[in-house]
């Protein structure tokens, strides 16, 4: 019995970079079970190539492929797009970033043949890039988007292939420094509530900070005092008692002991305060869900 085909050009850069296979889209057009096996291919009379075929139960289809196409050039460039953020959001003192990607990979094909013929360009289905150009390829696999370009002789065709990926990135707020939140309230993407609420989170990160090193400062002060009075308990060990100078020494030591002890309240209540502008910060940042 007959067995309908479609003479096709299959290419897949995986497979050759430049050329396609030629090939055949075979279609079980009658009633009986074709079996597995080997296929020899005859072209107007002449040898063209073997393939091997799956099992074909009536009315199913099979590509199969079987010689190189050297009348079909395919050239394949890819272009890389800049990485686009689309969304700022704020939820219990974290913040959500979508970012967008687009990836493009343009196929010039060219046909010095003299027939026309149609093309079809096997691209790596990722589950994790969405198709937008084309909005539907010609064919679907697990692995495989097929797509159909109809090659003119003498005629270059083109197809552009155009993919996204979305990404959720989650930070949270207490982690970031105030540059990268500075970056996101001069995003377009991010609603005024958004950026008026990560600017005030800058505002009680720096009065923070201050605290911060207000304090520390005082440690520091506290370190140099007493760094002196070791140097001065050293001096005091070599002298009278009675002298003149143990006693003064004895006098400078009793004063800076009144201000070790004051530097130590200020001290504590400047711990007392970053405490509690930190529990502020964590209370606002908690309360926000902002879109």
């Amino acid at each position: 019995e007959t067995v309908e085909g479609k003479k096709v050009a299959i290419y897949n850069a995986a497979v050759h970079p430049k050329h396609p296979l030629n090939g055949l889209r075979l279609t079980n057009s009658t009633k009986l079970h074709i079996m597995q096996g080997p296929i020899t291919v005859f072209d107007d009379g002449a040898y063209a190539g073997d393939a091997r075929i799956e099992d074909l139960p009536p009315g199913g289809e099979r590509l199969i492929s079987y010689a190189m196409d050297l009348d079909t050039e395919v050239a394949p460039e890819s272009t890389g797009h800049p990485e686009r953020l689309v969304s700022v959001r704020i939820a219990n003192g974290v913040l959500l970033a979508s970012r967008k990607y687009v990836r493009e990979t343009k196929y010039v094909v060219k046909n010095s043949g003299d027939k026309s013929k149609t093309v079809l360009i096997e691209f790596p289905n990722d589950p994790n890039w969405t198709l937008v150009t084309p909005k539907e390829p010609a064919e679907k696999t697990r692995a495989l988007y097929r797509f159909a370009v109809e090659a003119e002789p003498g005629k270059p065709a083109e197809l552009k292939v155009v993919e996204e990926r979305t990404d959720l990135q989650q930070f949270a707020l207490n982690n970031l420094d105030d540059g990268t939140i500075q970056f996101y309230i001069s995003s377009k993407a991010a609603s005024e509530e958004v950026k008026k609420a990560l600017a005030r989170t800058i505002e009680l990160k720096t009065a923070i900070q201050q605290t911060l090193v207000r304090r520390q400062t005082l440690e520091q002060q506290i370190q140099t005092v007493e760094a002196e009075q070791n140097r001065i308990r050293q001096n005091m060990a070599q002298l009278d008692r009675n002298s003149e100078l143990y006693n003064r020494y004895v006098k400078k030591f009793g004063e800076q002991e009144d201000q070790v002890e004051k530097l130590r309240t200020q001290i504590a209540e400047l711990k007392e305060k970053e405490n509690q502008q930190r529990k502020a910060l964590d209370e606002y940042l908690l309360g926000l869900k902002l879109e």
